[in-house]
């Protein structure tokens, strides 16, 4: 989140007292909670399931060098979102779970599935779930789905987008989908061209796949409602087993006729962005440009261009953001260097280079604004493209 709230902000505000005052009333009555699909009970898929397909638990190696655990452990982890304790071992205990909820129904407002027969939503280590995932609304119902469904979530984050909604179904369609069972991913509204697109290119590579739009004024009941998740106890360590990444990039870049070869340099410009734009970024383009860099910026309009800058890279440089989701592409080996306000560092990109081979620096710049619009010292960026461009 770019502009961190107090804990006094989020409880003394319109929307948070909105939402009590629905919960005290229409929440507790149960023939308005379904007329108006509002359901603020919140329930564990693994109490939900009527069948466990995966249930794996496991110390995963993190693959963080020594300076890389104290990075994290000191300073993303007042930023990483919802963290649990850790302390910066080489190891970090992860769930992996897939559940199928049955009967369920699916809420396009919320994009969550409710469990009808333990009366809830569910969702992971939560008893009563926030307005993100509660609201009151009158829903259409559209016709009833057989088979299994897969409820995509509803984003318009490019990162999230990659790494939430799309690796995770190339994962379980490689490893545990049945041969001949249909599967059908419901859509809720997305403006990322490149989640519709990752859609259709899963429809066509995977037999049985289709991609149907939920809207978020309907609901719709279905057979069996599949539930996918990776919980390593920080929101910023995705699924990102290099093997569904990698198929995933290969769906793109075929789809974009692009190779993967080359040895590109990547100055990601954040542009016009009004969260988190480099203050002296010409500057430090000069000197990016003395190395060999291109500059770069992504728009909803040249996704082609991102696959293949990316699937091309030697090296990256980027200001922390959504657009980074684009290592995806990279092949392993490629040097990235992200750049970071001091006043906020995330894990996020750390922990997705270590799963794919990629060699991650980071730079930390001087404190952000409320946008987080930073500085970064210009010799810093020398020092480390001399440091990486050197013989090994």
């Amino acid at each position: 989140m770019a502009r961190v709230k107090s804990g006094f902000r989020k409880r003394f505000n319109i929307r948070y007292w909105r939402w009590r005052m629905t919960r005290a009333t229409i929440g507790r009555v149960g023939l308005l909670r379904r007329h108006f699909s509002f359901y603020p009970r919140g329930v564990d898929p693994q109490i939900a399931a009527a069948l466990v397909i995966e249930d794996r638990k496991a110390e995963m190696a993190t693959s963080f060098t020594p300076e890389e655990c104290a990075f994290v452990r000191d300073r993303c982890w007042p930023y990483d979102t919802l963290v649990r304790e850790w302390t910066g071992g080489v190891t970090v205990p992860v769930q992996e779970l897939a559940v199928t909820v049955k009967p369920a129904e699916l809420l396009g407002h919320v994009s969550r599935i409710f469990a009808p027969g333990k009366g809830g939503v569910v969702i992971r280590d939560v008893e009563w779930v926030n307005w993100n995932f509660a609201k009151a609304k009158r829903l259409h119902t559209l016709p009833a789905l057989a088979g299994r469904c897969l409820l995509l979530a509803r984003t318009d984050n490019y990162y999230h987008a990659l790494f939430e909604d799309l690796v995770p179904v190339v994962d379980y369609l490689e490893r545990f989908h049945p041969r001949g069972l249909p599967l059908t991913l419901l859509l809720p509204p997305s403006r990322l061209e490149s989640l519709h697109l990752g859609c259709a290119l899963l429809e066509q590579a995977y037999p049985g796949v289709r991609v149907v739009a939920l809207p978020d004024d309907a609901k719709v009941a279905v057979e069996e409602a599949l539930w996918l998740s990776f919980d390593a106890g920080n929101a910023e360590w995705s699924f990102a087993e290099a093997a569904p990444v990698w198929r995933l990039a290969e769906l793109f870049r075929e789809h974009y006729r692009v190779e993967p070869r080359g040895a590109q340099r990547i100055f990601f410009s954040r542009g016009s962005s009004k969260i988190r734009r480099l203050l002296n970024e010409d500057a430090l383009w000069d000197i990016a440009k003395e190395h060999g860099f291109e500059r770069f910026e992504a728009r909803g309009d040249n996704h082609a261009e991102q696959v293949r800058l990316f699937s091309q890279a030697e090296m990256v440089i980027g200001v922390h953001g959504a657009g980074l989701g684009n290592l995806a592409f990279c092949r392993p080996g490629t040097q990235v260097i992200e750049l970071f306000p001091e006043n906020f560092t995330k894990s996020t990109y750390l922990w997705l280079s270590k799963r794919l081979g990629l060699d991650y620096h980071w730079l930390i710049g001087g404190p952000g604004d409320y946008d987080q619009a930073f500085t970064l010292n210009e010799g810093l960026l020398r020092s480390k493209l001399e440091e990486l461009s050197a013989p090994s």
